[in-house]
């Protein structure tokens, strides 16, 4: 995977979290806590696992200049990771920016 692939990825979805694990199975609490948070948010989304290709996570870093994981796109644009997802959705700005991915 190269860069140039990471932004084809949060082109082509409205959503997409880069964690390690799926959305099904997350192999971190972090990973788990936005995979949540954003099944509450209830728009589709995508999870791309870093595990699934040693080439993801250094063109990922190499794309954001964010070291880890996992690392949550809304609209093509990196949001954060867990604990701003987190913070995003207490306060509301989340839904709000998922609305506007959405609406556009």
């Amino acid at each position: 995977m190269t860069p140039e692939d990471v932004k084809q990825i949060t082109s082509d979805n409205k959503i997409v979290i880069f964690a390690k694990g799926t959305k099904d199975q997350p192999m971190c609490g972090f990973s788990h806590r936005a995979i949540q948070i954003m099944q509450m948010v209830g728009k589709p989304f995508e999870v791309v696992n870093i595990f699934d290709d040693e080439t993801i996570r250094p063109a990922l870093v190499e794309a954001t200049g964010w070291p880890t994981t996992p690392q949550v796109f809304v609209g093509g644009e990196m949001i954060g990771g867990s604990d701003i997802v987190m913070e995003m959705y207490e306060n509301g700005e989340l839904t709000k920016k998922v609305d506007a991915a959405f609406a556009g």
